[in-house]
């Protein structure tokens, strides 16, 4: 029978577990940073289209904590929280949802012209945001 021997491999998978663990470390630091930045950018967004009649929306626009699972790892930014208003149009004295808000905001309705503040903010960001990610991963592994 033939025999088989290697040199070298198991500092080769020594390796290739370190790196799995600096990725696991880096990926939620990278997330963080990636939404800090899309946070300010759907903020001034949101002021520059005049979602700020309060105050409270802009200051509603916030990141999630990371969620995800060990294979998938993700952070939401949206506005969160109640406005201190229902709709009282219609005799609803509940606190509306700041993400209602934000979504009529976005999309509009027959009486409201959509003000797309969280797209255009998105794309605005999209090369910040990797910016700012790529940042983090270069200063946990090495560059």
């Amino acid at each position: 029978m033939g025999e088989f021997n290697t040199v070298g491999l198991d500092d080769l998978i020594e390796r290739f577990s370190r790196r799995e663990q600096a990725v696991v470390a880096a990926v939620p630091k990278m997330l963080k940073a990636g939404a800090d930045v899309l946070v300010e950018a759907q903020r001034a967004e949101a002021e520059a289209m005049g979602l700020n009649d309060t105050g409270g929306f802009v200051r509603s626009i916030k990141p999630t904590a990371v969620k995800g699972d060990d294979t998938e790892k993700y952070i939401d930014v949206y506005p969160q929280g109640r406005a201190k208003h229902g709709n009282d149009r219609k005799g609803d004295k509940s606190n509306v949802r700041y993400a209602t808000v934000g979504f009529v905001a976005e999309y509009g309705k027959p009486s409201q012209p959509a003000r797309p503040y969280m797209t255009a903010a998105n794309d605005k960001a999209r090369e910040k945001v990797t910016a700012a990610e790529l940042e983090v991963w270069e200063s946990e592994n090495g560059g």
